[in-house]
């Protein structure tokens, strides 16, 4: 069986994915061309290269000057649609996006209702032209701690249009999750999901105080467990789901090569591994790109492909029933693939 073509073609869920980090190149310089705004870059092969991660200060330029290039709902529209166009490329079926969504309104001047708006007509054209769906998460900035109380007002009143957690990203390292209990408390008492970003550029400590003081439902990242063996087994026995991003751990430094990444060890200990690309062009890849790292760097079969998968819809915040319906389509099509791929 070719694994690789099975990784392309194999259904999928992607649960760690910024919106803002997932605009294609091309797509950049248009909004720049139509917006009036200068990039430090004239042509999408210029562009490219700008968007190469080579620190975390230049990842925050890019950042800024990705949001700067957004200016109006249609704006909007476009980035969401032409992702869900290329999740339905990857034969991803569902996924959960975080969004920043106080940047933009900083950036652009916008009410956060206009930019959702139109974020959702996005949504819903890829949905109905590529049958592909997904849920907003939206995070705090860790570096804008000052932010966390309309982040969360904003998430709370937004859960009928599709925002299904409450992310927690920016400056790991310098802003513990102890500075963040409030909002975190708010959306727990109401029953909004909570995901923040630990244990990728700090180490357990961070993790442990995403569980105990944030209450996480998820980990963003999550890989530095590695490092102790009580979080280790805890992870292991809660099953709190891990969202892996191989490549990007690799392009941030957290690991010097997948050599030394400790994919392999939390899968076969066990752990709810998930895999996901984080932010694609700024890293050079995407999810298929992911899964075919698991196969070239960690020895993964078709079955830990499958199951890597299935990963990923179980620790979605889907509804029960559409987890159900989704898995029961995801094994048949695996079947079906198996079939295509022995012959």
């Amino acid at each position: 069986m070719n694994l690789h073509e099975l990784s392309r073609r194999m259904p999928k869920v992607e649960l760690h994915v910024h919106l803002e980090g997932a605009i294609r190149p091309a797509t950049l310089l248009q909004l720049a061309q139509r917006n009036n705004v200068t990039l430090p870059a004239q042509t999408v092969e210029e562009l490219r290269e700008f968007y190469r991660f080579r620190d975390f200060a230049h990842f925050v330029t890019v950042y800024e000057a990705i949001t700067e290039c957004l200016r109006t709902p249609d704006d909007y529209r476009l980035i969401a649609y032409e992702f869900g166009a290329d999740c339905a490329r990857q034969n991803v079926r569902y996924a959960e996006v975080t969004f920043t969504i106080t940047t933009n309104q900083r950036a652009t001047g916008l009410p956060w209702r206009a930019i959702l708006e139109g974020l959702n007509a996005g949504r819903a054209q890829a949905r109905a032209d590529f049958g592909v769906d997904w849920g907003w998460v939206f995070d705090i900035c860790r570096d804008y701690s000052e932010t966390q109380d309309q982040v969360v007002d904003i998430a709370l009143a937004a859960r009928a249009q599709g925002v299904v957690a409450l992310g927690l990203g920016g400056t790991e390292s310098k802003f513990g999750p102890e500075l963040f209990v409030r909002a975190f408390t708010r959306a727990r008492q109401a029953g909004l999901h909570r995901v923040p970003h630990a244990g990728e550029t700090a180490g357990p400590k961070s993790i442990w105080g995403a569980l105990r003081l944030l209450h996480a439902g998820r980990i963003g990242h999550g890989v530095r467990c590695v490092e102790e063996p009580a979080l280790l087994e805890y992870l292991r026995q809660h099953q709190v789901p891990l969202e892996i991003c191989p490549t990007s751990n690799i392009c941030l430094g957290v690991y010097p090569d997948y050599a030394a990444h400790p994919l392999r060890q939390l899968w076969d200990t066990g752990l709810l591994v998930t895999v996901n690309s984080d932010d694609p062009p700024m890293f050079d890849t995407d999810l298929n790109h992911e899964y075919e790292v698991l196969v070239d760097h960690f020895s993964f079969d078709a079955d830990e492909l499958e199951q890597a998968s299935l990963n990923g819809l179980r620790a979605s915040f889907l509804p029960q029933p559409d987890k159900e319906r989704l898995e029961a389509d995801f094994r048949a099509q695996f079947a079906r693939l198996r079939a295509d791929l022995a012959e």
